[in-house]
């Protein structure tokens, strides 16, 4: 396989995808994926044993927000399924029972889920000071804003739901810098809030979808877009400087690239960085990752008390629970069980309980079956249930993180970059977004590219 190209890219998850179809058809690029399915996390399983019966091994749904993502799949011609507007509705669980997150401030002023103290602190949120606890933790930012009782209550579960990690230990800026930013352009929260419903009232966000027929949908009509650009069942062994490029060692032969994007986990990044950036290849090392379980399980209808009437439940730490949460499936999509049936996807592990990823299939199970049982009230055992383990799936973006993405800026050459959930954001929408960023800046630069001067760093 003896070839030369201006770009390689290694990894074909959906960050390496959509950079490399964001470059359009005439860039030199091509992308290396070592499994042999393109899309990585992105992956929608039919259960061959259950006609009809189908799951996300990835991530389930995209939120309104996440247009660049939607105008993606209107260009690739992905046909879509907007999820129900009760989809959009989330629940926390509150002395074992799933209670309605306040998403409006009518509801607010009514939700069971604070105290009447709690709901005071909350209104009092537009006279914090503006400038404090910005470059703190999350625990620290919520504290200060929206008081004790809220963070426990509200931020926990939603940061174990997002990041599978402990609010006191991740970066807030690191985590969630549109929320710093809205802060500095408003003053509060409430003020950032009030502001983005009168810019939306002339256009209004939709709620969750996703492709018809899953999320594998996407990441294959990208794959398909790119052609023969794209090989699977290629692993890169190692990466080395040459002259103003670079010479890739592949187990099936040698690539010379001018310019390198890095598309790949932050294990197999760190080992590809190793041996020609060995000290950014440290910067990597310190970084934790979070390990998760995902728990799968279909029941008929009849089994199921609860009306399944939203995304599904958060498990807030007090709650002493052994889950961080189920995620209702078949309301989001329903499409993707046979009629009559219903599928939970129920999330363990994370900082909270690190060990679970360890724990047998039964005791995963039994989990699932007593504490999810008693929250929604079913009857009986699932029809189907299916156990899958994600290794330290989500990186840990410690309070170390914001300096240490500037020490890794430093530390890359301006033609070697890198994308992934390591860098600025967990969900598929800021990867997609970081990845056509890119793009877009390299693109914008191609007549300088030619010239050998190289490239922008990575944003």
């Amino acid at each position: 396989m003896d070839q030369a190209v201006e770009t390689l890219v290694v990894g074909a998850g959906i960050s390496g995808l959509a950079y490399a179809y964001a470059r359009g058809t005439d860039a030199d690029v091509l992308v290396l994926e070592a499994s042999e399915r393109p899309g990585g996390l992105v992956h929608t399983i039919d259960v061959d044993a259950r006609p009809g019966l189908r799951y996300e091994r990835g991530p389930e749904a995209l939120s309104g927000s996440a247009r660049a993502v939607r105008t993606m799949a209107d260009e690739l011609g992905v046909a879509m399924h907007d999820a129900d507007k009760h989809a959009s509705k989330r629940y926390v669980i509150k002395r074992g029972l799933p209670v309605e997150v306040p998403l409006s401030p009518p509801k607010l002023v009514t939700t069971r889920l604070l105290s009447p103290l709690a709901k005071l602190r909350l209104a009092t949120e537009p006279f914090r000071n503006s400038t404090k606890s910005l470059e703190g933790s999350i625990a620290e930012f919520a504290r200060h804003r929206l008081g004790r009782e809220a963070l426990e209550t509200l931020v926990d579960p939603m940061v174990s739901g997002i990041h599978a990690g402990d609010p006191a230990e991740l970066s807030l800026r690191a985590c969630f810098p549109q929320l710093v930013a809205m802060i500095q352009q408003h003053g509060s929260i409430f003020n950032a809030l009030r502001a983005q419903q009168r810019a939306t009232k002339s256009a209004p966000t939709p709620g969750l979808w996703k492709p018809a027929g899953g999320m594998q949908l996407l990441t294959t009509a990208l794959a398909d877009k790119l052609g023969s650009r794209l090989k699977t069942g290629v692993k890169v062994r190692s990466i080395e400087s040459a002259g103003r490029g670079f010479k890739i060692r592949t187990d099936l032969g040698r690539v010379d690239a001018q310019n390198i994007v890095l598309a790949v986990p932050l294990r197999a990044a760190t080992t590809l960085l190793n041996s020609t950036l060995p000290e950014a290849a440290d910067e990597l090392r310190t970084m934790r990752c979070e390990s998760l379980v995902g728990i799968f399980h279909a029941y008929t209808r009849e089994q199921i008390e609860h009306p399944l009437d939203g995304f599904g439940y958060l498990v807030p730490r007090a709650e002493n629970l052994q889950h961080l949460g189920t995620l209702f499936s078949s309301t989001i999509e329903p499409a993707c069980v046979p009629e009559g049936n219903v599928l939970l996807r129920t999330l363990a592990g994370g900082a909270r309980y690190p060990d679970l990823v360890e724990k047998g299939d039964a005791e995963l199970a039994r989990i699932a079956s007593q504490e999810v049982g008693t929250i929604l009230s079913t009857f009986g055992e699932p029809v189907w249930k299916r156990i899958v383990r994600y290794p330290e799936a989500l990186p840990r973006l410690d309070l170390k993180h914001p300096e240490r993405l500037e020490r890794l800026r430093q530390l890359l050459p301006r033609n070697l970059c890198v994308l992934g959930n390591f860098t600025r954001g967990v969900g598929l929408s800021s990867l997609v977004d970081q990845a056509l960023e890119l793009a877009s800046a390299h693109q914008a630069e191609e007549s300088v590219l030619a010239q050998g001067a190289g490239w922008t760093p990575c944003p």
